[in-house]
């Protein structure tokens, strides 16, 4: 893939992840999670504050974008401006995960652990956190409508699978109506290629979202 190509794939987390390790008697309780939107974020920090109501700090780090470019939030939840949710998102930054938020949860030990302290704490937790959460590559990709003859179905099939496509939902009348996902990098070269080989008895649009 070359600089100016669009992505092909993006990494997001396939389950959850979580690990504890203390500081200076402070205890850091890490949780690395899937999240569809800023909604389901916001409702793990919300989860987490709620189960580990004794805690003085929930603090964490989101990214969203499936895809695109990714949208990114965090919060120090009361610790010294940019110790915690900073380091926290930077974890997911630089494994280029997107889709996923990690929730950091903070009882003071009574140890001051200072501001290069905390951020290195806070991002060894999120880090540990991270490794212990399984990943998930998804191909990023659309779907297209095709209509074409009875005759051409094995032809279609042959191509659409030598595209890297499937077949989503199938629909038979006069003729064949198929509604199919391709990666974004063969989609635009399996329409013409459908086109062509029908000559003209295949008709092949986008069929909205992916």
């Amino acid at each position: 893939m070359t600089p100016d190509s669009p992505p092909t794939s993006y990494t997001t987390l396939a389950g959850v992840g979580e690990t504890e390790i203390r500081v200076e008697r402070s205890r850091f309780l890490a949780t690395a999670r899937p999240v569809a939107d800023a909604a389901a974020a916001r409702a793990a920090v919300a989860e987490a504050a709620r189960v580990h109501h004794d805690a003085r700090h929930v603090c964490w780090g989101c990214r969203l974008g499936r895809g695109g470019p990714p949208v990114e939030s965090r919060s120090d939840d009361g610790e010294p401006a940019g110790t915690a949710g900073e380091p926290i998102l930077g974890v997911l930054r630089h494994a280029e995960i997107t889709d996923a938020a990690i929730v950091v949860v903070r009882w003071f030990g009574g140890v001051k652990l200072g501001t290069g302290g905390l951020g290195r704490a806070y991002r060894d937790a999120a880090a540990a956190a991270l490794a212990a959460a399984p990943r998930l590559v998804v191909p990023l990709g659309r779907r297209w409508r095709l209509e074409f003859p009875y005759d051409l179905v094995g032809r279609i099939e042959h191509l659409l699978g030598a595209c890297g496509g499937r077949r989503d939902t199938a629909e038979f009348g006069a003729g064949v109506v198929w509604t199919v996902w391709l990666p974004a990098a063969r989609g635009e070269e399996f329409a013409r290629e459908a086109a062509s080989l029908g000559q003209g008895r295949v008709l092949v649009a986008p069929a909205g979202e992916p």
